[in-house]
């Protein structure tokens, strides 16, 4: 059945129509929340550490006040609009360094750049997808994959309220890219490094680097950021350890408000940290030791990232890059065939609930559990194969079925 609805031409034209025009009234009113909210761009900690002023020593105080004229513009604006903020600096200073040529920028002016560069970031993820993670989908498969993403709640939100996830996700895709076949080098490692602005989705991706013997970017990307903190020290005259320790102190104290990660599921206890420390080195383990599955692999590193550490629910429209265990040429990647159904199935619930189901249900409790017991039973079971059939002597295209 599922072959004669997928071969009928007017019926993908319609998919296809129905879902453009749901990510086009989804795009433009992440455009307008963008321009009036964008309260997450974090302008202000960069703008103070541009100054020379301590952003963690500031997000940490209980009482903020400023005498720069452009931070006091800053908070008045969102005072005036009944959405009063307050500094949270939760970056490393070597991430905050990256958004200074938007902090030379008057705020208003820095806002409309960083939503065209999200849009530029937008743009420039759907294109790297198509040429790295879902290379094997087919053009109408990976129109609907991409309207499905623009079309959700978290892509959505993420742009109108200016996190930095789109941003994040660019660089990594763009290291992945630039990292296709045997190159290695200097400039991915860059790439991978800024994509580290997010990093409690990014640090769990770059294991992919691992995965696949690029020592050299990953080294470049850890060694830009131990020189970025030393000139950051250098510059706020602090110790380097300071430099790691503060921003860590003001990101502790969002652990227990995100959406189906560990901190939110164990209430901000300390064991979802060790939990998260365990299952951290349980998929470096995997990275290391698989010779095959990577693709696999990539899902399994996805799902996980959105889990392990304080994510909110807008972070999700990265699901997409999770997609690729569904497309691969490779017959050593491809999903035992008895279960590439139960798991397309099971991918396409998921995507459902994060990019819409959420959304209808006011992201109500019931709805969070129902949506979080899909969400761990399915990345639960995808670690199980990535175990099971990782290494390089057991081949699952052996038994696969699917073609």
């Amino acid at each position: 059945m599922w072959t004669r609805l997928y071969a009928n031409r007017i019926l993908r034209i319609a998919v296809v129509v129905i879902l453009s025009a749901a990510a086009a009234v989804s795009l433009w009113r992440g455009i307008e929340n963008a321009i009036s909210l964008s309260q997450d761009f974090q302008w202000d900690a960069t703008k103070a550490l541009a100054l020379g002023m301590d952003p963690y020593e500031i997000s940490l105080s209980r009482e903020q006040t400023f005498s720069q004229e452009s931070l006091r513009e800053y908070y008045a604006y969102y005072e005036a609009i009944g959405a009063p903020q307050r500094m949270e600096a939760n970056q490393f200073p070597s991430l905050l360094a990256l958004l200074l040529p938007f902090a030379l920028l008057p705020y208003m002016a820095a806002r409309i750049a960083w939503l065209v560069f999200n849009l530029f970031c937008t743009a420039g993820i759907l294109w790297l997808l198509k040429k790295t993670i879902l290379r094997e989908a087919d053009r109408f498969v990976f129109t609907v994959l991409s309207l499905l993403m623009l079309a959700g709640t978290p892509f959505r939100n993420q742009l109108g309220v200016g996190q930095h996830t789109l941003f994040s996700v660019f660089f990594f895709l763009l290291a992945l890219w630039l990292t296709e076949g045997e190159k290695d080098g200097i400039l991915p490692g860059i790439c991978l490094a800024v994509s580290f602005f997010k990093y409690t989705l990014t640090a769990p991706l770059a294991l992919y680097f691992l995965y696949r013997k690029k020592w050299k970017t990953f080294t470049v990307s850890v060694l830009f950021h131990i020189l970025g903190t030393l000139a950051a020290a250098l510059w706020l005259r602090e110790s380097p350890v300071e430099m790691i320790v503060k921003p860590l102190k003001v990101s502790s104290a969002l652990v227990s408000e995100g959406g189906l990660d560990l901190g939110a599921l164990f209430g901000g206890s300390p064991f979802a940290f060790v939990l998260a420390a365990l299952v951290m080195g349980m998929l470096l383990f995997l990275s290391l030791r698989s010779q095959t599955m990577g693709k696999i692999l990539m899902s399994v590193l996805v799902l996980w990232s959105l889990i392990l550490l304080y994510h909110r629910t807008y972070d999700f429209f990265v699901l997409i890059m999770a997609a690729g265990i569904f497309f691969t040429g490779d017959e050593e990647e491809q999903l035992p065939g008895e279960w590439y159904k139960p798991l397309l199935a099971g991918y396409v619930l998921l995507i459902l609930a994060a990019f819409f189901g959420l959304r209808i249900f006011d992201e109500a409790r019931p709805a969070m559990i129902a949506t979080g017991i899909l969400y761990y039973a399915y990345t639960i079971l995808l670690t199980y194969f990535c175990f099971r059939f990782g290494k390089n002597e057991s081949r699952m295209g052996e038994t696969n079925g699917n073609g």
